[in-house]
């Protein structure tokens, strides 16, 4: 077997783990086959219905009165997802930017609904959640989707059932669970940019069926999209090792406990973003896109970790679960914020740390045949700190590199009871409804310290801040469901959620509007579900409307950070999915959204300093990082072959430009764009060999911008990988 790939001696320099799983991968390719070949992955045959946890129950994706996308480990594979931000690709009316750094700050949009999650006092409107448990700080969001199982993507808000930050919606993603039979698998992916990623997975028994195990591991490894022009080093490079393990003890079939962790290890340079326009006299015109120029270099040091214990025990007719939970999170990164050879900053470090307790005790049940019933408490609590330092250049033309620091720790504690029921009215029509109430209680500290008065030239002063809040919520859901047909329902949705205050803990150009009070959003929703034709097609229709209110809005405004309450935003839209079968072997997709998202009142929206600075009034703008319209397509068809099967598959992901500011400013928007990806792959007993091109027309996209006037920036971009192709290869035992 031959790998021959441009850059590809970038293997010379892997470490252990790819060496373990190339002699996996390598030694296979002679060994006797253990996987019997009725055995074999076929991508013709299609699975049965998909059983999802959305509800907290199991239950047929069908039966779920919600918008509701789902991923499986094969969906996973063939759209080579392996990372977190590449879920919303084929998703509708998702959308994911990267902030300046898509690993620290990933802005999660959802019918609309997104923000702008730079410092540890603002939180996400997406609930992000791995098996059940809340992940919390966005930088702990993007990570490998190793081991994953599937992923589910909810729309509108999930206040009743989660809770916590999901008035846009909840992404949860499921890991594999451990077997009963010894299996394993080992992948290997090579492609430019020097790209080497190697997985290995190992599960089986350990003790009889009573306890059996899984492990995962990870290592990924890339040089930067960014560019140096000068002969620096690229940027946006990665090293990144993660890890998934879990325990599984049964001793009777009424109660299984299983121990979860999963970690990261991020070492990879970030390219953050390119000063497409700097402010000074003489000045260097604006470099091509992906390129850069700095002269300090950008650095990031990652560590996630977290692990779960799930208890599941039978009752009688009743299922108690319980899930107990510790995550901690933390980075530390350098940013040379012109990216050019200037000296505007000679240090801009800044870093984050976050550890999370949660716990939650569910029961559910029935009770006679028609009513179903679910009844459950919550507890979280949270403690981040936020460390920042500024010292500025010569650049700017102040001599002695004045320092700025910021030091900020904010807690969060929020009890919650929900409950919810089905009640079937009638042979076809069933009721269902929930309720949650959640007390959340926040204190936050914030020091920003301006040693000389410099910073304070630069609307940056002297901040001494301490805030509480104490925020109440009743979020209720209500819907019908109407079985129209075999395979077919109708239903329609009332669902209300609730994010609580926040608090600007970062860069702020005034001790005034430090706090953002709590935000809400009531979503009205209606749609058809259907499986047809033995489930040769598949299709989901969604309208919807959304009443939002004292939305938190947080921009930067080229002097330090601004935070506020929008007075009411409004969103309509749809969102439509479809897959069909026509033939044997032969698969169709199509996938889109549409959110007319914008604002209704926002009378002191704040207006970036590169366009003139002080505020006006953005009714009748569109939120920002929403795109009006996404859309996904593919096409695919497997042929049977005599040695197993071969697959090629071609899809369009669309997007419609977006706003990164709301005001709605030409100077910080992102163009449209349509990316299309490709991949061939070849089956046969154990093995799975693919080749792939992401991004094939290489088309340059915007993720993100933003105002950074007072460090000499007037405008930062961030941008999207240029085109990617490579060979996978992947052993199952």
């Amino acid at each position: 077997m031959t790998l021959s790939l441009p850059r590809f001696q970038a293997l010379s320099r892997i470490p252990a783990l790819h060496a373990v799983v190339l002699a996996t991968v390598w030694s296979g390719a002679f060994a006797t086959p253990v996987l019997a070949a009725d055995a074999a992955p076929d991508r013709i045959a299609e699975p049965d219905a998909i059983i999802v946890t959305a509800r907290k129950v199991p239950e047929s994706a069908l039966d779920v009165p919600a918008s509701l996308s789902i991923l499986t480990a094969r969906g996973l594979e063939d759209e080579r997802i392996t990372s977190f931000a590449d879920v919303t690709g084929s998703v509708p009316n998702v959308a994911f930017s990267g902030g300046i750094g898509g690993q620290l700050q990933g802005q999660i949009a959802i019918r609309g609904i997104a923000t702008l999650v730079r410092n540890i006092g603002v939180e996400s409107g997406v609930g992000v959640y791995v098996d059940g448990v809340y992940v919390g700080r966005p930088e702990a969001y993007n990570q490998e989707l190793l081991d994953i199982a599937q992923v589910e993507v909810l729309r509108g808000p999930q206040g009743t059932i989660f809770g916590k930050n999901t008035i846009a919606g909840v992404l949860t993603l499921s890991s594999a669970a451990p077997t009963r039979d010894l299996t394993g698998s080992a992948r290997v992916e090579a492609g430019n940019f020097g790209l080497v990623r190697t997985q290995a997975t190992l599960s089986g028994p350990l003790a009889g069926d009573a306890l059996t195990g899984r492990i995962a591991l990870g290592y990924a490894s890339r040089d930067g999209f960014y560019r140096h022009v000068s002969g620096g080093r690229d940027a946006d490079g990665l090293d990144l090792f993660s890890w998934r393990g879990a325990l599984a003890f049964a001793p009777s079939d009424r109660l299984t406990v299983t121990l979860r962790t999963d970690g990261l290890r991020d070492r990879g340079t970030p390219g953050f973003f390119s000063a497409t326009d700097i402010g000074l006299p003489g000045a260097p015109g604006a470099l091509p896109p992906r390129q850069i120029d700095n002269n300090r270099p950008n650095a990031l040091r990652r560590d996630i970790a977290g692990v779960s214990l799930t208890a599941v025990a039978t009752l009688g007719e009743m299922v108690l679960t319980s899930i107990s939970a510790y995550r901690q999170s933390r980075y530390a990164a350098s940013l040379d914020d012109d990216q050019r050879q200037a000296d505007l900053l000679t240090a801009d470090l800044f870093g984050d740390r976050s550890e999370l307790w949660s716990q939650e005790l569910r029961l559910n049940g029935k009770a006679g045949d028609r009513l179903n019933w679910l009844a459950g408490v919550y507890l979280l609590d949270q403690i981040t700190h936020t460390d920042r330092t500024l010292a500025i250049g010569m650049g700017l033309g102040i001599p002695g590199a004045p320092q700025l620091t910021t030091r900020g720790r904010v807690a969060t504690r929020s009890y919650a009871a929900f409950g919810s029921v089905d009640w079937r009215l009638a042979e076809r029509l069933t009721l269902s409804a929930g309720l949650r109430y959640t007390y959340e209680r926040k204190s936050a500290r914030f020091v920003q310290d301006d040693e000389t008065g410099i910073f304070a030239m630069l609307d940056l002063p002297d901040i001494a801040f301490a805030g509480r809040s104490v925020d109440h919520d009743v979020s209720p859901t209500v819907s019908l469901t109407y079985a129209a047909a075999p395979g077919v329902r109708l239903y329609g949705r009332v669902a209300r959620g609730f994010k609580s205050a926040a608090f600007n803990v970062d860069l702020a150009a005034s001790a005034n509007g430090l706090t953002a009070g709590p935000e809400h959003a009531t979503t009205y929703e209606g749609g058809v579900k259907a499986d047809l034709l033995d489930r040769r097609l598949t299709l989901a229709l969604t309208r919807f409307h959304t009443d939002y209110a004292d939305l938190q809005v947080a921009q930067i405004t080229g002097a330090g950070t601004a935070l506020s309450n929008a007075g009411r935003a409004s969103i309509d839209g749809f969102e439509v999915e479809v897959t069909a079968r026509p033939l044997d072997g032969v698969r169709l997709e199509g996938a889109a959204g549409y959110a007319d998202a914008k604002y209704d009142r926002f009378a002191q929206c704040a207006v970036p300093l590169s366009e003139g600075g002080g505020a006006s009034d953005c009714a009748g703008k569109a939120l920002t990082g929403a795109p009006r319209f996404t859309a996904h397509g593919a096409a695919e068809y497997a042929h049977r072959t005599g040695f197993g099967s071969v697959t090629g598959r071609v899809e369009a992901n669309h997007q419609s430009s977006v706003y990164f500011d709301p005001t709605n400013s030409e100077r910080f928007r992102g163009r449209a764009r349509t990316l299309l990806n490709a991949r061939l792959s070849a089956r046969w007993t154990g093995w799975t060999a693919a080749v792939w091109v992401e991004n094939l027309t290489d088309q340059s996209y915007e993720t993100y911008r933003d105002d950074r006037t007072a460090m000499g920036v007037l405008r930062t971009t961030a941008y999207g990988p240029p085109r990617t192709y490579g060979v996978t290869v992947t052993r199952q035992f």
